[in-house]
């Protein structure tokens, strides 16, 4: 065997590897990728994607978790959510849910403005699922949940409700607004 050979594909394999890395000189559009996969646990939509914001309206009997006399809303009228883990163990996490990005141990309460001023609709947070319902009354309110393994993966069926404190004759018209967060924690 030539001493050359061997020295020579290498070259070329080095050469041919950098000529495929290299920009080409025209593009249109250029893709920034990157990936990551949780360590935790989070809250996905039914095939694992992590779902990081919902838009929900508060109506007049707008969830059927909910008393019908007030204003409510639940995640299933939008998409079914579930807790998802990578870990194919029986995990037990914890859901606090909070707004305001702090956990001030006040009521939730949406901010709107009617014809009075400023007004303040107070609300409650609840989860549904297969264990019944559980209601965060307050922000930094926490409850635990046990995910189920399946063969890739942890998960657990949720669904999120909001419901206000009173009938919503009791409010002064107007809009009214503001943001819950939930954070998914792994518990030990």
């Amino acid at each position: 065997m030539n001493p050359l050979y061997p020295t020579t594909l290498l070259a070329g394999l080095v050469l041919s590897a950098y000529a495929f890395a290299t920009q080409p000189a025209n593009y249109d559009t250029r893709f920034l990728l990157s990936a990551h996969v949780p360590e935790s646990a989070t809250i996905t939509d039914a095939q694992g994607v992590p779902v990081t914001e919902i838009a929900l309206s508060l109506t007049p009997s707008g969830s059927q978790h909910a008393a019908p006399a007030t204003l409510s809303a639940d995640t299933l009228a939008v998409k079914p959510l579930r807790i998802w883990s990578n870990s194919t163990e029986a995990e037990r996490v914890r859901i606090t849910i909070d707004d305001g990005q702090s956990a001030t141990g006040q009521r939730f309460s949406l901010n709107g403005y009617g014809r009075n001023g400023p007004e303040k609709m107070e609300y409650t947070v609840s989860t549904v699922d297969d264990s019944g319902k559980k209601t965060f009354l307050y922000s930094g309110a926490q409850h635990d949940y046990t995910l189920t393994p399946m063969s890739t993966h942890a998960e657990k069926s949720i669904a999120f409700v909001f419901e206000s404190s009173r009938a919503y004759g009791g409010y002064t018209p107007g809009n009214y607004s503001g943001i819950a967060y939930a954070s998914v924690a792994v518990l030990p």
